[in-house]
């Protein structure tokens, strides 16, 4: 069964946001990104047809994990395997990251968060150079108190995990915290975490889709909802 989605509590003192077309505009070629990792899938023996472009990353790498699994590769084997494709993504997030830019009001709604000394945190799929670039590049690095990535060692979105330390991270109750995203997937993480998730139409994901994956607010982009949180932090 799906759980509902939770409202935020009467004080937020921590907001954790996604980063690409979420704060940022991505300049990462997710055609290409995904198309060198199935190719490097198909060069180790698998069917291309098993896997499809059209499909999230997310997607395309669980189901490799599971396949892996399922045919007895060792753990040892699949992190090797895993952490080559790692190096794939990596690169290619890595190609255009100078060129990012903020998404509208993005700078204006960190500033006011951290004037009202509510902590920021960055969960990513991004790898840790190309988050940090991306952060430097627009000027939000020094707004950020803490930053969790793919590299890291937890279970990235769509699963509990990576929220959760990133929470302690930033040392507040998850029970005051809001996800802020663009995609499903990051609805699902907020789900899975039991936590509030706020969503943005920067993406490319239609709004009926964010608030039937568990969004309890839906705004255009990041400025939009700077009001919406000033309330939250003067209850």
């Amino acid at each position: 069964m799906t759980r509902k989605p939770r409202g935020p509590g009467k004080r937020v003192k921590a907001v954790i946001f996604d980063l690409d077309d979420t704060l940022v505009e991505s300049t990462v070629n997710y055609g290409k990104f995904k198309g060198l990792v199935i190719d490097r899938l198909v060069s180790w023996g698998e069917d291309r047809d098993t896997y499809s472009p059209d499909e999230t990353i997310v997607a395309i790498l669980s189901r490799f994990e599971q396949r892996m699994m399922a045919s007895g590769m060792s753990r040892e084997e699949l992190a090797s395997k895993l952490s080559q494709l790692d190096k794939i993504m990596d690169e290619v997030e890595l190609e255009r990251v100078s060129e990012t830019k903020a998404i509208r009001g993005a700078l204006d709604l960190l500033r006011m968060l951290r004037r009202g000394g509510v902590r920021v945190g960055i969960l990513t799929r991004g790898c840790e150079e190309y988050a940090e670039a991306a952060m430097s590049a627009t000027g939000m690095l020094s707004m950020v108190d803490s930053v969790e990535c793919r590299n890291s060692k937890t279970k990235a979105k769509p699963n509990p995990e990576s929220y959760l330390r990133l929470v302690e991270a930033l040392g507040v109750p998850k029970d005051e915290t809001i996800f802020v995203g663009d995609h499903p997937i990051d609805a699902q993480c907020a789900v899975n975490a039991g936590v509030p998730f706020v969503a943005v139409l920067t993406g490319d994901v239609p709004e009926e889709v964010l608030r039937d994956a568990g969004s309890i607010e839906v705004f255009a982009d990041v400025g939009e909802m700077i009001a919406w949180f000033e309330a939250r932090l003067h209850d």
